[in-house]
């Protein structure tokens, strides 16, 4: 299976630690790209301010999204935090971000349950269906 995104182990580790920063609150935030690779992770603020679901605010996340054109980027997907389980999207990241942000949209999920061993991965959410995919890290 070829990766579904690629980026720098700073992109990973800027995930983790804002995961880490807001727990046991989920974080969010958007992923920037340019040819395919992730160039710039965009923390949001949770809205929700909840340990089981995340919104972005639609005003920020235009801010978020004029930033990524000016800089001539693109959106690649997003990011989230599961403070409490699995790094696997629940039903409810599915029926936010399925209709709207199917592939080629990525979501990262951070699982930091085990503040110790951080669970990164990444998914496609293709309407009801989530689907694991790979990434790649680059140098």
């Amino acid at each position: 299976m070829s990766a579904a995104i690629r980026l720098k182990r700073e992109h990973i580790e800027a995930m983790v630690a804002h995961a880490l920063e807001d727990a046991p609150i989920e974080c969010c935030g958007l992923l920037a790209a340019r040819d395919g690779a992730v160039v710039d992770v965009r923390r949001a603020k949770n809205n929700e301010k909840s340990p089981y679901r995340f919104d972005i605010h639609p005003l920020e996340t235009k801010r978020h999204l004029d930033a990524i054109e000016e800089n001539e980027q693109e959106l690649a997907g997003f990011y989230h935090s599961h403070t409490g389980s699995p790094a696997v999207p629940s039903p409810t990241d599915i029926r936010m971000m399925g209709p709207l942000f199917g592939p080629p949209y990525v979501h990262f999920v951070i699982g930091v349950g085990d503040p110790e061993r951080p669970e990164v991965r990444v998914w496609h959410i293709d309407g009801t269906e989530k689907i694991e995919r790979e990434f790649e890290i680059i140098e």
